[in-house]
């Protein structure tokens, strides 16, 4: 178990840190080159927009359980810091749990609707299927961290510790 935990660690890193961090350097290279063509040659890039929106897609959908793990997204924690321990441990119950029912929810139109895909896009030609694959993935991920998530919570809630 130990060993399944391992590898899937590796797996969770390897697609929440890693595959962003080459998105976003893609981002960040076609810009440069949309600048180049466009300022130094006078023409544009027709591809790099596509490219652009595609590669903040993946980095989002990949990057968004890492951001969960870390517990380093946005919040708004102005109420939250001034309630008691057991009000926080209710916040952040409800929260995870309203989270996996409406992704839950979600999961079966979003996976038919992905399944049954047949656009393309515009210049590149890629098809929606591979684009969306890591929505799907995303979705997954975030309600596995969620429930982790309530784990977690559960065990500082009766440490005390929240």
């Amino acid at each position: 178990m130990d060993k399944l935990k391992k590898i899937m660690k590796v797996v969770f890193d390897f697609l929440g840190e890693t595959v962003p961090a080459i998105t976003f350097t893609i981002i960040f290279v076609t810009f440069i080159a949309q600048v180049i063509a466009r300022y130094f040659f006078g023409k544009s890039i027709t591809w790099s927009n596509e490219i652009s929106v595609l590669a903040y897609m993946w980095t989002m959908f990949f990057g968004v359980g890492k951001a969960m793990e870390t517990d380093s997204h946005v919040v708004f924690g102005l109420v939250y810091d001034t309630v008691s321990q057991k009000t926080r441990y209710i916040f952040r119950m409800a929260y995870n749990i309203l989270l996996i029912v409406c992704l839950a929810l979600a999961f079966m139109p979003c996976l038919d609707k992905w399944m049954g895909q047949k656009m393309i896009t515009g210049v590149l030609k890629f098809p929606y299927k591979i684009v969306f694959a890591p929505f799907i993935y995303m979705m997954i991920e975030m309600i596995v961290r969620s429930v982790i998530e309530m784990i977690k919570i559960r065990k500082l809630y009766k440490e005390g510790a929240l």
